[in-house]
């Protein structure tokens, strides 16, 4: 398996990487995205600014998106789930626009919501490789995306809002949480997502 993950100024990139090499997988680390060079999964980490991502993103955005119609899973974690997204409260720039709808920043509870949050499992799929209806994850987030029902299939609470922990929309698979801080409950959403790109 060929995995590459896209720099664009994360500041967990290298964890994600590390999570990843842990793992024994083919996972190289990339400034530019080659449309040509089609890898299996191509992971968005997430640690930073919607702006300052949009603009590095502006470039490879069709490169990403051909990708994808040709078959490569596409991971966002934390700020890489904001970028599947149209545009966020964040800031200006514009994201991949796969999924309709603004990020929006939180106004209750903890902000920013940071730390172990318990996150409950709403429907069945395919990354979430555990019999628990439930999990503990680590996050680090003020901004969080649109709740639609069709898409969400884990959410955690902060205060009054439920925060849509997990997205999966046809091969764009994104977290909320860090699954690369989250221990062994990170490490089964990994290797789900790893299961779901071999299948």
């Amino acid at each position: 398996m060929k995995i590459i993950i896209f720099n664009y100024g994360a500041s967990n990139l290298y964890s994600i990487y590390s999570a990843f090499k842990r793992l024994n997988e083919d996972t190289k680390v990339v400034e530019s995205i080659d449309s040509e060079k089609q890898p299996d999964l191509l992971v968005l980490p997430g640690v930073g600014n919607f702006s300052q991502a949009s603009k590095s993103l502006k470039d490879q955005k069709e490169s990403i998106l051909q990708m994808a119609k040709k078959g490569t899973f596409v991971f966002g974690v934390c700020l890489g789930l904001h970028l599947f997204y149209e545009k966020s409260e964040e800031g200006e720039g514009e994201g991949l626009g796969v999924l309709k709808g603004t990020v929006m920043k939180l106004k209750k509870g903890k902000v920013p919501h940071m730390g172990w949050s318990y996150t409950e499992l709403l429907k069945e799929n395919y990354i979430w490789k555990s019999d628990k209806k439930g999990d503990w994850f680590y996050y680090a987030h003020s901004y969080y995306v649109p709740s639609d029902e069709r898409f969400v299939y884990a959410v955690a609470e902060n205060d009054e809002i439920k925060i849509p922990a997990l997205i999966i929309k046809e091969n764009f698979v994104g977290v909320q949480f860090h699954p690369e801080k989250s221990g062994k409950s990170g490490l089964m959403i990994l290797k789900g997502v790893l299961e779901a790109v071999k299948r």
